[in-house]
């Protein structure tokens, strides 16, 4: 099966978990606008790194862990909510819907955020089947990556360039606000899945190449790409003064930047007992059109 399938499978699969998962008993609208951008559609590329970080140590019990691979999934939707508020992004479409402030207004949609971020670790921590102390670390791994040291440090570092011309290190701005979530995915894949230190290690490098591919990506297909496909605006970081990787290094050179670090995490995982459908997703990452 072709990756683009295989991930197409997969994220079938985390889908029909995730409205497992989704909360209840909470007020009416509140519910509605975390499941209308939960089911908004999406790649599912965190909990499908998981899964298959896990799977790439030897782990076998994918049921036992995905319910903490779905948390992953309630985090990036609480950041995409939060991302396309007035204060943040302005956006007025999400894989082609109107974003969650359109429909249910700004402050539901704040706090369907706030329940999706703090139902993530909820979840992370009911889990009955996974030990106390590796639950421990994995909620870690994944507070790291999202926290102030990762995702949520990189947009603050973004929204100082884009409003005030206060930030200008794009690297950093790009490490932390993509590529630290998605390697503590990796890692948090690699600890399930009870990898080796060295195999976890491998896969912390893994995911933050192709965690920084994946933006460049990005950036390239805001630049160039179909806004049908993408299902909302293209060109926009450019109107916004974002910093990105094109606009900083061409796009040339930005594609060569990214092959470069695809080739890079492609090294990393060898070691690992069944690489193969990493080292695939790491090379579709830098092809997809979306």
């Amino acid at each position: 099966m072709e990756i683009k399938e295989y991930l197409k499978k997969q994220a079938e699969y985390i889908n029909g978990k995730i409205r497992e998962y989704i909360p209840e008993g909470i007020p009416e609208k509140l519910f509605d606008a975390m499941a209308y951008s939960l089911t908004a559609g999406g790649k599912r590329l965190r909990p499908v790194l998981i899964l298959e970080s896990a799977k790439a140590v030897g782990f076998e019990k994918i049921e036992d862990i995905v319910d903490i691979a779905v948390a992953s999934e309630f985090i990036h939707t609480y950041s995409l909510i939060h991302d396309d508020l007035p204060a943040m992004d302005d956006d007025e479409l999400r894989r082609g819907k109107p974003t969650c402030h359109i429909v249910y207004g700004e402050a539901i949609a704040i706090l369907a955020g706030d329940g999706l971020q703090s139902y993530a670790f909820e979840l992370i921590s009911s889990n009955k089947k996974v030990p106390p102390d590796k639950l421990v670390r994995v909620i870690n791994l994944l507070a790291h990556g999202t926290g102030i040291y990762g995702m949520v440090g990189g947009q603050a570092a973004d929204i100082l360039h884009e409003k005030e011309n206060a930030f200008d290190d794009i690297q950093f701005i790009h490490t932390h606000k993509t590529a630290k979530f998605i390697q503590s995915c990796c890692q948090i894949g690699g600890v399930l899945g009870n990898g080796a230190q060295e195999e976890i290690e491998a896969l912390g490098r893994y995911g933050l190449y192709i965690g920084l591919a994946f933006q460049i990506q990005d950036d390239i297909l805001d630049e160039i790409g179909d806004e049908k496909k993408l299902g909302k605006k293209t060109k926009k970081d450019r109107e916004k003064n974002k910093l990105t990787y094109p606009a900083v290094y061409g796009l040339e050179k930005s594609r060569q930047m990214a092959r470069e670090y695809v080739e890079n995490a492609v090294e990393q995982i060898k070691i690992l007992k069944s690489p193969d459908v990493l080292i695939n997703i790491a090379r579709y990452i830098i092809d997809r059109e979306v």
